[in-house]
């Protein structure tokens, strides 16, 4: 977008546009890049010309909360240049993104001299505020939420303990008197599976209160990860409608196994939920060797993501058309990837599938 073309100079003539245009800079910004601090001097108005900037605040844990959004088209920084008071936020290029930076005694003479841009200031005030006052109050109807979740989960944790207890005595127990192959691998698999219930039941506790997840790191060998995945979810190869392709190139990297078997799981659960049951639905589960990081591809050829939660696809509570599943299962990969310092990201089409890409780095920082 040009800089004439912004909806901010809808009501300004072209001449008057031009004059503030000569002292008017255009920045460009990398995605992830950042913008300015919170607390910074509030002296530009800024013009998304093109991209998006997301609005950061700190937690007092020293966590990133993003607080709002600005496309292309909207404008940010009007309240501090009006009251004086410094940047409440950070701003951060959430994609490449071009702004136009207006310093504030430049803007205050266009005011002056133009009537028509004081009223989209005072419009944007007044949605700015009730934009920040919606987040606000979802946020905090989203921590209520994951305090009830946690507190359930811990509750169910409680309640299955015994069971758990006895299932995997009882295996132990056929173990110590049948030794053939395949009673001692279905014991195996009896044991696995009630921790894995367990574990599942812990990472949500664990997730409901916030902050990364703790990792028990060790070497893991992905080709073997995903022989170990195929043992674990026997039942997703046996559909008739659906076909599961694994292949992994031999690389090592620290992390924590199960985590990442967790993180297989859901995206290859999702993809198979999604599947209609007169369709034929394929799967791929591609792993391969990045130099000094793993990359991990899930894709698959069914409907898509619907594009009602593309945007927020990793925020808890999030479901569409699903008659079971919580929202909580893409929040929780997101997660676990986010403590392994890796990334993760997805493309999406109506009809075309989907693909997700994550990449983990093979070392963990250290401290």
């Amino acid at each position: 977008m040009k800089l004439e073309e912004h909806p901010f100079f809808r009501d300004t003539r072209n001449e008057d546009v031009a004059k503030l245009a000569a002292h008017t800079h255009i920045a460009h910004f990398e995605a992830a890049e950042k913008i300015f601090d919170e607390g910074n001097p509030s002296d530009t108005l800024c013009l998304v010309l093109d991209g998006a900037i997301a609005f950061v605040k700190e937690t007092p844990d020293g966590k990133a909360r993003t607080i709002s959004r600005a496309e292309a088209g909207s404008f940010f920084g009007e309240v501090g240049i009006f009251t004086g008071a410094p940047r409440a936020l950070s701003a951060v290029a959430v994609t490449k993104a071009s702004i136009a930076k207006i310093e504030r005694d430049d803007l205050v003479d266009f005011i002056k001299n133009t009537p028509g841009p004081i009223e989209q200031i005072l419009g944007s005030i007044v949605n700015h505020l009730h934009g920040t006052t919606k987040h606000y109050i979802e946020d905090m109807l989203q921590q209520e939420k994951m305090g009830l979740v946690g507190t359930m989960v811990n509750t169910i944790i409680h309640d299955f303990k015994n069971p758990f207890t006895l299932i995997s005595l009882g295996a132990q127990l056929i173990r110590a008197k049948h030794d053939d192959a395949k009673t001692l691998k279905l014991c195996d698999n009896i044991e696995a599976q009630v921790q894995r219930m367990v574990d599942m039941a812990n990472e949500i506790s664990e997730f409901s209160k916030g902050g990364d997840q703790a990792l028990i790191i060790a070497p893991v060998n992905l080709s073997l990860l995903l022989d170990r995945f195929r043992e674990l979810n026997d039942p997703f190869f046996q559909r008739e409608n659906v076909s599961i392709e694994l292949q992994a190139s031999p690389v090592e990297i620290e992390a924590e196994e199960n985590k990442l078997l967790r993180v297989l799981q859901n995206l290859v659960g999702n993809a198979i939920d999604a599947f209609d049951e007169d369709a034929t639905g394929q799967v791929q589960v591609y792993i391969h060797d990045k130099d000094d990081h793993a990359e991990i591809i899930v894709s698959d050829n069914g409907k898509g993501i619907p594009e009602q939660i593309r945007h927020n696809l990793f925020t808890p509570f999030v479901t569409y058309g699903k008659s079971k599943g919580t929202g909580l299962g893409t929040a929780i990969v997101k997660s676990i990837i986010d403590s392994h310092h890796g990334t993760i990201d997805f493309q999406t089409a109506d009809n075309a599938g989907t693909t997700f890409t994550i990449t983990l780095p093979k070392k963990q920082p250290k401290g």
